[in-house]
């Protein structure tokens, strides 16, 4: 008895000892880049490290531009300094005074969770997956193929983001509530924002229906619609966030990235919206991007946890 009770002290010891090691060596995460992975270089000890956004850093990383001016945005100890890696200041090394510290071990372990998240949602787009598939010839809209459940949209006065494959430009945009259109737009490309429009939820009602016709060229046309709720669920974040500060485009972006695995995919149209008002954000680019491709396997089974 003696010795299964020693024996289990040491396995708890040993895995508080990993983790507090971990914890010694993280640093933070890459948060952003202009440019394209190939424009920079990081070193780990001997080693060249792939470059990719929202990848964690380690202390003793060295980040260095090869090419160009695109500078690359750090989130260090634990997202809560934000270091910006220049011409100036290349190749930047992350010291011990970057890594994470032991008060914040809680919010990391919940940041680390959200960013291995994103990772499994765009992996499909990040390695190229389907990359080269040809457009189908029949339009065709992912973010409404309501397959499980009508998509859901928040109410508000918001403009919308919509986005489709195939067809023959160029094409005409029509969303209607009932029989009355509310917009009609042009558009040559396979991607539209609209102006703001009010979307709206009747007094006593759950939802309301909206629905969106895109016409091409050769008179081919995708039906399409979704439902306008009151409200969506909210990813839970950890009390330390009342008080410590991540940024603020991260947070925005994995909360998308967490509704659109909620209750089979429901989510994914909101999730959609929320990531095209981050357009200069390299990580919600492609979490937009691979919700637009209708990643079925990634989003409909949901994130566990």
């Amino acid at each position: 008895m003696r010795k299964k009770l020693y024996f289990g002290l040491i396995l708890i010891l040993s895995g508080w000892l990993l983790t507090a090691h971990a914890m010694a060596t993280e640093a933070g995460w890459i948060n952003n880049f202009d440019g394209s992975p190939e424009n920079y270089l990081i070193k780990r000890g001997d080693e060249t490290v792939p470059v990719a956004v929202f990848m964690v850093l380690q202390v003793g990383d060295e980040i260095s531009l090869k090419q160009g001016p695109h500078p690359i945005t750090l989130s260090l100890r634990g997202g809560t300094q934000t270091v910006e890696v220049t011409p100036e200041n290349s190749p930047y090394q992350v010291d011990s005074q970057n890594q994470v510290p032991e008060e914040l071990g809680e919010l990391w372990a919940w940041t680390k969770q959200r960013l291995s998240e994103w990772r499994e949602l765009t992996q499909p787009l990040i390695l190229g997956e389907s990359s080269d598939a040809e457009p189908p010839h029949d339009i065709v809209m992912p973010l409404l193929e309501n397959v499980n459940h009508p998509a859901h949209l928040v109410a508000g006065e918001r403009p919308l983001h919509l986005q489709w494959y195939g067809g023959q430009p160029s094409y005409t945009v029509h969303i209607k509530q009932r029989r009355k259109f509310l917009l009609t737009q042009k558009s040559f490309t396979t991607a539209i924002e609209t102006e703001k429009m009010a979307f709206n939820v009747r007094p006593n009602k759950p939802y309301q229906s909206y629905r969106v016709i895109v016409r091409d060229t050769e008179d081919q046309m995708f039906i399409g619609g979704f439902r306008v709720v009151s409200t969506a669920p909210d990813l839970t974040k950890p009390t330390a966030l009342e008080t410590m500060k991540l940024p603020a485009d991260f947070l925005k972006t994995v909360q998308a990235t967490w509704l659109a695995t909620q209750e089979e995919g429901k989510w994914i149209f909101e999730a959609y919206q929320q990531a095209a008002q981050l357009p200069k954000y390299r990580p919600a680019i492609l979490l937009k991007e691979v919700l637009a491709r209708g990643q079925e396997k990634q989003v409909r089974r949901g994130i566990r946890g």
